[in-house]
């Protein structure tokens, strides 16, 4: 039976073959043997999809098989979340809204730091991708959220994103704002005004606990 590192890369390695029932064999495996449920999705489940995002991207993957790694990888999640409370997941939970911006529809890596997020015990209404503006406020809103987390791959819908930092800015009770995606950088955050910058998504949970305190 594999065991800690090489279990987590056997995951990692189902899920980007989108091997969904071997995902969900050795998840059951690794809980099994102790491994933390947030480990799991962390550092098998999440490095596996984005390894497929990857090859996606240089064209030695298409759509289909994207799509049934996506598959695994959630399969994977929903088997894990469960025994988060039991593997002692830090910080404080927030609820979390999260999307691409208006004309965007590159949702790959928003999907990985949603999973990151759960993974360390926050509640994320993840909104999917080409999403208005007002839709962002109104669920912020609706769901008491203390964090709006934006992404883009384009720079063409920069100026969608810093609409949206804007409006929310402009909130009676403004969340804490983080945006992420290919086009930005610190500094390019820092002017449209939003609290951080998340370079990548497995950096994404530590991001949101130097913002929370």
């Amino acid at each position: 039976m594999a065991k800690g590192n090489e279990l987590l890369e056997v995951i990692a390695a189902a899920v980007r073959e989108g091997m969904e029932e071997e995902v969900l064999s050795r998840c059951e495996e690794a809980l099994a043997a102790g491994i933390p449920a947030r480990e799991i999705i962390q550092e098998g489940l999440c490095p596996g999809m984005k390894e497929a995002g990857e090859l996606y991207e240089r064209h030695e993957y298409f759509l289909p098989e994207l799509l049934v790694a996506a598959e695994a990888m959630h399969a994977g999640i929903r088997m894990a979340l469960p025994h988060l409370g039991e593997s002692g997941a830090p910080g404080s939970s927030e609820t979390v809204v999260l999307g691409v911006v208006e004309g965007d529809v590159h949702e790959i890596g928003k999907n990985l730091v949603a999973a990151m997020l759960e993974a360390d015990g926050h509640r994320v209404i993840d909104l999917g991708y080409d999403v208005p503006p007002q839709r962002f406020l109104e669920q912020v809103r609706e769901n008491g959220a203390r964090v709006l987390a934006l992404s883009t791959m384009m720079t063409t819908t920069l100026p969608n994103m810093r609409r949206t930092v804007e409006l929310a800015r402009a909130m009676a009770d403004p969340p804490l704002i983080i945006v992420g995606g290919a086009p930005l950088s610190q500094a390019v955050a820092a002017d449209m005004g939003a609290d951080g910058y998340g370079e990548n998504a497995a950096g994404a949970p530590a991001l949101l606990r130097s913002l929370l305190g």
